[in-house]
């Protein structure tokens, strides 16, 4: 037992998110409003007799160790000292050596972050000429002090220095090259940050941990930004510029400003708008959007206003729609950025009331060009259109956006629902590009109704001795991913251990099977009877025959290409067996059916 599986023995789940949000029985399981992120209907789901939660607004789920991760913004580890804390549970001295390595670590990475950020600072106070420079950005003294903008000089004198002044903090020069602040040359030391101004990066908790470098001397030919490593604790795809500075504004405000640069949320802050912040000089993920939507549920995105920030916001209509969050986009020019805008007295008040829904823009952006493009390129943009609306579970927005892409494309709003429902239909035969395509697998279609795959799955991890040799090797072979990846990890488990149970089984998986096998789970309720899964095992072959079939075809020609008689004559054994019990469900003979006369 690790230390995560024993904070969970010593826990209830229902106690600790009871912290966070009300909670209501709902059958064997308890429901609430999500406090991961924002929302009006309560889709936040606990299963306490199994100790997971899934949310099914925010698609957020697993243990409590990753709700108190996800909760509180922090690492598994600080969220068992959280628990361990607070609900006053003594860890054994064993276990607990895990948390002291680890949080050693982590703690001596961001105190050195946060030493090189101070040191820097001070650079730039002993440094004119930089600060001149941040003067003529428009950059005031008090947004220079509460960003912690720093200078790092220089030449090996400047890494010198450095070494010198962690070292009275009981810091190492290896400790510098460890966190690759500091790096080691042919002969000397250097520094990627060097001659640059320094923009220390906070976490959600405000601590330092990383940096981001900008050049400002007029002949220096390096790239313009340079970026910290990522590692443990610095992940840009997560990590989001002024969130520490912005938080108690964005509770204020209820909404967020998100822009692209240190530079602009800087200038944003100083300006007023200090619920703004910015990602680290990469595109806007899925990750970034889920943080933002457990603050609030309005985002204005403003992008420079160049052909890379349109390209930016569209990339963001692909995200959007899987998280609770109205996004707006603010309009610039095509030679204007946030920071230029502001500096050159534009009236931002004036933008946000223009404002547009982040769906609109898109239908626009696309309207635009409609006219100019052939028949086939129409085609599928207006088919782009459609796909983009389908995502959208709000019936009135989907009602008022098809009309806004008739109106915008020129396309009567009767083509446009045809379209609408038929690649919204899971029945639907009709491709949306008329050209012929093969039939993927299964497992290759990520589309495909799994219904059925997921009531013989909930039935295995209610009842992990459905999952026997009579049926594991069928159903990890023609299971679709995750389920066969998951079942696999089982029978090896099972072999281990024969009695195990779900919690431990749950916690060999990672973060992205654990979220997954939750959801499973928890859209499922009630107990699967041994009959019932044999009836549903038959379906699954009867769903699949034509693939399976395909499959076995394609195994006989091998092993009689090898000619290994005993292994053509275990897979047609196998295959009989198979065809034995479909029969015996009332099928008559499927089509495919290899007959025993073609051995």
């Amino acid at each position: 037992m690790n230390i995560f599986s024993y904070i969970k023995t010593k826990i209830n789940i229902l106690e600790v998110v009871g912290e966070y949000t009300n909670l209501k029985r709902a059958g064997n399981y308890w429901k609430g409003h999500c406090p991961l992120h924002s929302e009006k209907t309560a889709s936040f789901t606990v299963s306490p007799g199994r100790e997971i939660f899934y949310c099914f607004g925010c698609h957020i789920g697993g243990d409590i160790i990753t709700f108190i991760s996800k909760v509180e913004g922090c690492t598994p580890i600080e969220a068992v000292n959280h628990l361990s804390e607070k609900y006053q549970i003594h860890i054994p001295e064993k276990l607990k050596s895990e948390i002291i390595h680890s949080s050693e670590a982590k703690n001596r990475y961001f105190d050195l972050c946060e030493m090189v950020a101070q040191w820097c600072h001070g650079n730039l106070l002993k440094s004119p000429h930089v600060i001149r420079y941040l003067h003529q950005r428009g950059f005031n003294k008090t947004s220079i002090d509460n960003f912690q903008i720093g200078y790092f000089p220089g030449g090996l004198r400047s890494i010198k220095a450095l070494t010198n002044y962690v070292g009275k903090k009981s810091m190492l020069q290896d400790d510098l090259i460890e966190a690759k602040i500091v790096a080691e040359g042919k002969k000397v030391l250097y520094s990627p940050f060097e001659d640059r101004i320094m923009f220390p990066i906070k976490d959600q908790v405000g601590r330092f941990c990383g940096f981001g470098g900008r050049i400002f001397k007029e002949n220096d030919q390096r790239a313009k930004y340079y970026n910290s490593h990522e590692n443990d604790y610095f992940n840009k795809g997560s990590l989001l510029f002024g969130f520490d500075v912005a938080k108690n504004s964005i509770k204020k405000s209820e909404r967020i400003f998100l822009v692209e640069g240190y530079t602009d949320c800087i200038a944003m802050s100083q300006h007023g708008f200090e619920n703004t912040v910015a990602t680290l000089g990469t595109a806007c993920s899925i990750e970034h959007l889920k943080t933002l939507s457990r603050y609030v549920q309005e985002i204005y995105v403003m992008y420079d206003g160049d052909n890379a920030g349109k390209k930016a916001i569209m990339r963001l209509t692909d995200l959007c729609w899987q998280v609770n969050l109205e996004l707006k986009i603010i309009t610039l020019q095509a030679d204007q950025d946030p920071a230029s805008f502001l500096q050159n007295k534009g009236d931002l008040h004036k933008k946000i009331e223009e404002a547009k829904d982040i769906f609109v823009c898109f239908i626009e952006s696309v309207g635009q060009e409609f006219e100019s493009k052939s028949l086939g390129q129409k085609l599928a943009m207006a088919r782009k259109i459609i796909a983009t609306i389908t995502n959208l579970q709000d019936p009135i927005k989907v009602e008022l956006l098809i009309q806004r892409a008739s109106k915008t494309l020129g396309i009567s709003i009767e083509s446009i629902k045809h379209e609408f429902v038929s690649s919204n239909s899971k029945t639907s035969k009709k491709p949306l590009l008329n050209k012929p395509r093969r039939i993927p697998a299964p497992q290759q279609t990520p589309n495909i109704d799994l219904r059925l795959e997921k009531k013989i799955f909930f039935g295995i991890i209610n009842n992990v001795k459905l999952l026997n040799k009579d049926n594991e090797n069928f159903l990890i072979e023609y299971f679709p991913s995750p389920l066969k990846e998951i079942l696999e990890k089982l029978k090896e488990a099972k072999a281990k251990q024969p009695l195990i149970n779900f919690m431990t089984f749950f916690d060999t998986l990672n973060d992205n099977e654990r979220q997954y096998l939750s959801k499973i789970v928890l859209e499922c309720d009630g107990e699967i009877e041994e009959k019932t899964f044999e009836q549903l095992l038959l379906k699954f072959q009867k769903k699949n025959w034509k693939y399976i079939v395909q499959k076995i075809k394609t195994k006989l020609a091998y092993a009689k290409d090898r000619k290994n008689e005993n292994e053509v004559s275990q897979i047609l054994n196998n295959f009989l067996e198979l065809k034995k019990n479909l029969l015996s469900f009332g099928e008559s003979k499927p089509r495919g059916f290899i007959d025993e006369d073609n051995r």
